[in-house]
Formats: structure tokens, sequence, C-alpha cells
């Protein structure tokens, strides 16, 4: 049974019959909710399977490095296992068990997968096959996602602004790269580029005054 405090009545309805204050939110709906439905347990097996991975994570790392020392020292492969730890505890506790943003998910996971990928590069005799062209294309692809999912949530699109013009910077950093002479190949870094700017272009003349309003409120122009 549910109480209404104003009226002093009781009720088995979600809302009072007299006043038609709600009552309980509990069985409703999830779609007809104000506010989704807080799981505490739900989130504390989140926090503790997290911590149990970090943990597991540093254990690993360290055993391999012990392993490492003892066995083969003249060669350093505990750091493919450290970075291909540190990528999947980045993929588990903050894209995977975190609640939050998509757009900040993205590009967790891009700023992740290019450290895995210069640092693979790197110890498998710096050939420059990630910074010429993986690590262009694989910013290419987060800015494509992120215009498909300001597609998708159009209701909703505001919110990845912030998201959105970060990536587009970062699909400038190879070109800038390719300029001091950090990167040898060229197509890859102005593809990334030029679809970014394409990108920025194209929020200016679909979204016009919206975009450009989120955009003064959020960088306070």
């Amino acid at each position: 049974m549910n109480h209404c405090p104003d009226c002093e009545i009781d009720t088995r309805q979600n809302s009072c019959p007299l006043c038609h204050q709600l009552l309980s939110i509990e069985s409703l709906p999830e779609d007809q909710r104000a506010y989704p439905r807080y799981d505490q347990k739900l989130y504390k097996m989140k926090d503790r399977l997290a911590n149990l991975a970090i943990l597991g994570g540093i254990l690993a790392t360290v055993i391999c490095l012990l392993i490492n020392i003892i066995v083969m020292p003249h060669f350093l492969w505990v750091f493919y296992v450290a970075v291909a730890i540190f990528y999947l505890l980045i993929s588990l506790n903050h894209t995977i068990l975190s609640p939050g943003h998509l757009g900040g998910k993205i590009i967790a996971q891009v700023i992740s997968l290019t450290i895995l990928l210069l640092v693979i590069d790197y110890m498998s005799g710096s050939l420059m096959w990630s910074i010429n062209y993986v690590v262009p294309l694989l910013i290419l692809a987060g800015i494509l996602l992120m215009c498909i999912m300001i597609l998708r949530v159009r209701m909703n699109w505001t919110s990845y602004i912030s998201f959105l013009l970060l990536m587009i910077v970062f699909g400038f950093l190879p070109l800038i790269l390719y300029f001091f002479g950090l990167v040898d190949v060229l197509w890859p870094a102005v593809s990334t580029a030029s679809f970014g700017l394409a990108a920025f272009i194209a929020m200016l003349l679909i979204a016009n005054q919206s975009f450009m309003t989120q955009l003064t409120r959020r960088f306070h122009l």
C-alpha cells in the first residue's frame, strides 16, 4: 500500500486518486520513470570487479616482470604484457563497467589503443607503421563513430559536442607530426585532418545556431 501524506489516504495505485501525486516509482516500467532505478548491489559488484581487475593486472605485470628478468633479461617483452593489460583495464573499467558518457568512452578507447599500438611498434623495432597508418585511421574511425552517434541521438546531440571537438583536434595531430618530420606518410594524416574538418563544417551547416550556442557555452566565448 502507498500512503499519500497530503490527503492522508492509502491506495494500491502508484499515484494518489485525489491529488494525483506520484507515490511510488518502484512498480513503474523503466520507460515511465523520471530517473533510472539505482541498483546498489549492481554498482557494488561493478566496483568490486573493477578493483579485482586492477589488482589482478598489477600482479600479472609484476609476475611477468620477474619471469622476464630471470629468463630473458636481454629482451624486455614484459612491456607488451603491461601495455596489453593497461588497455584491457581501460576497456573493462571505463568502457564496459562505467556508466559514463559514450563520447568519453570513445575518446578513452582511441587514446588507450594509440598507446598500445605505439608501444608495440616501438618494441618491435620502430617500423613507424603505427604512427604512419594505424593511429591516423584509428582517429578517423573515432570521428566517424562520434558523428554516427550524434545522428542517432538527435535530441541529445549537444552532449557530444565537446567529445567531437576533441576528436577533431586529435585528427590534426598526425598532420602536425608530419610537418615536424615525425611522420613519413602524408595521405593518412591528410585524410584524417580533412575528415575532421569536414565533420566540423557539417556541424556548422546542419546545426548552425544551436552548434554555435553550445560552442560558446562550453568555451565561454
